[in-house]
């Protein structure tokens, strides 16, 4: 399994977690899912959160984020 490509973002639910990039594998679409409270969000200015725990998801990959216009989000290594 690819390993989860990691934001520099922050998560405003529980401060704690670190928000990676993930696909919905049944929308296909891809948003910002921290791997702590597992709340995610479609977009970086979003405000709503939703759970994630009931949803398929897999990492996202750097094209797929790069689409969407998020690819200087990625914390470099």
């Amino acid at each position: 399994m690819a390993e989860s490509l990691i934001s520099s973002l922050e998560c405003h639910v529980c401060s704690n977690g670190l928000i990676v990039f993930s696909a919905d594998v049944e929308a296909d679409r891809v948003l910002l899912e921290c791997e702590e409270c597992m709340t995610g969000r479609w977009g970086p200015d979003e405000e709503l959160h939703f759970l994630t725990t009931d949803m398929l998801t897999r990492p996202a990959t750097y094209d797929e984020i790069r689409a969407m216009g998020w690819s200087l989000l990625i914390q470099a290594p």
